[in-house]
């Protein structure tokens, strides 16, 4: 095996972990992604709590005023190497989180939302979000720097699956 053949497999192998890492950032931020947290949910005869595994920060970097239960989504990354599209996401859904825990939120939507821990997943900040910006109550928090970088992301992977053999055409 030549040199050429060794760079060649290491530089697909380091194409296949960004590939891997942007995904897991691409779910993370989908419009798909139900991500909650709640306490106090009843289910046969039992009060229950949801715990949120998948935020991709900490406390501190949001400006949470509580602590997360968990921290395996930032522990999971911290060795990560993530392309500059799904950075740019990172940034973009940083600057969201920390619009949520900036305001509280009225009755009605902590209630709507079961917005009673810190935890919050990536759902319930964006419609706690975008129902602040409907109520007229709050500065509005525009979400297009997010959805310009996600979009560049979605852009940078959609070809990527049919490269690397996941979807055949």
């Amino acid at each position: 095996m030549s040199n050429l053949d060794t760079e060649a497999q290491t530089n697909q192998k380091k194409r296949i972990n960004e590939f891997k890492s942007d995904c897991l950032i691409w779910m993370l931020f989908n419009g798909s992604n139900l991500t909650a947290s709640a306490n106090d949910l009843e289910w046969n005869g039992k009060k229950w709590s949801i715990v949120n595994h998948f935020i991709p920060f900490t406390e501190e970097e949001v400006g949470a005023p509580d602590r997360f239960e968990s921290d395996f989504m930032v522990q999971y990354l911290s060795d990560k190497t993530l392309s500059s599209e799904a950075q740019q996401v990172m940034e973009a859904g940083k600057g969201l989180w920390k619009a949520y825990f900036e305001h509280t939120d009225t009755r009605n939507v902590r209630d709507e939302l079961k917005l009673n821990r810190a935890d919050v997943g990536w759902y319930q900040v964006r419609k706690a979000l975008q129902a602040r910006n409907a109520s007229g109550d709050f500065i509005p928090v525009s979400f297009k720097p997010f959805e310009e970088s996600y979009k560049a992301l979605s852009k940078k992977l959609q070809p990527m699956v049919y490269e690397l053999g996941f979807l055949k055409i």
